[in-house]
């Protein structure tokens, strides 16, 4: 496949911070193809293996209210270190009552400590297990999975949930609204985890502030801010400037950054501090 080819911007001279909707589109276009490009440049990478993790999300919806019930506490489980504490969250459908919020909760008399304590029982992890340390994984857990039970039991079923989703799709203030109350509802979810739930359910509106996509739209100049929420609103205004969804801008800088082409079972080594340091020394005088 050939590289998407660049074409030369024609800059209306407003100043760095790009006031002009017309320079933002064509500045942020080129940016958006710089990394394609960059991906492309790896000879082990074509553009139908990009496009495939760039569509991914089109496969990743939940079929049934306990699917989406199981995603949001793979979600919780996604800290750092602590997947591979957790383990496979299908290995603990027998504790968490086929991922049905509402057994849960009567189950478990909407105890953390009731869980914790079956699961240590019964399903004998291998990992530590200390229910007096407020920051073992599984504390965190525990009580994220009841907390999400409770969360999930107003709804009937998948199409409420749904429908409840709807509204804050409206722009970049009322989409960051809706992970901001996940992150307040469910204990040790966190505002970029939530937004990743939203985004591998399906929800291609949303993008995950991680640590690559923090560093590539602040290093460059994109974003003022380190901040994961004011991150993810610059993204939102990113991929509306180019007709992208939040999710492909997101998948194309996070391959940028992890070089992880996991569909296709190859991991290449990216760099992403010279990305971004290519992007800045072409586009200084714009980005700011």
């Amino acid at each position: 496949m050939k590289p998407v080819i660049i074409p030369h911007i024609e800059f209306s001279g407003k100043g760095k911070f790009m006031t002009d909707d017309k320079d933002k589109s064509a500045v942020y276009q080129v940016v958006y193809d710089e990394a394609y490009n960059y991906l492309l440049s790896f000879k082990e990478v074509n553009e139908d293996m990009i496009k495939r993790h760039l569509d991914e999300w089109k496969l990743t919806k939940p079929h049934t209210f306990e699917d989406l019930l199981l995603r949001m506490f793979m979600a919780i489980s996604n800290k750092q270190g602590m997947p591979k504490t957790i383990g496979k969250i299908e290995n603990l459908r027998p504790y968490l009552e086929d991922f049905d919020p509402k057994r849960i909760i009567k189950k478990y008399d909407g105890d953390w400590k009731k869980l914790f304590y079956e699961i240590e029982n019964n399903h004998h992890p291998n990992s530590q297990m200390n229910i007096d340390k407020p920051n073992n994984y599984w504390v965190i857990f525990c009580k994220g999975a009841i907390s999400s039970s409770y969360f999930f039991s107003q709804f009937q079923n998948l199409e409420e949930f749904k429908e409840f989703v709807k509204p804050f799709l409206f722009n970049e203030y009322t989409k960051a609204s809706l992970p901001l109350l996940l992150s307040k509802e469910i204990f040790g979810l966190g505002f970029a985890l939530a937004c990743d739930f939203l985004k591998e359910i399906g929800y291609d509106n949303y993008a995950k502030p991680d640590v690559h996509i923090i560093a590539i739209f602040y290093e460059t100049g994109i974003s003022k801010s380190k901040n994961e929420y004011d991150v993810f609103k610059e993204v939102i205004k990113f991929s509306n400037f180019i007709n992208k969804s939040p999710y492909e801008v997101d998948k194309l800088f996070w391959l940028v950054g992890s070089g992880n082409f996991y569909l296709d079972k190859l991991k290449i080594k990216t760099n992403r501090d010279e990305f971004i340091e290519h992007i800045k020394q072409k586009y200084r005088n714009i980005l700011g």
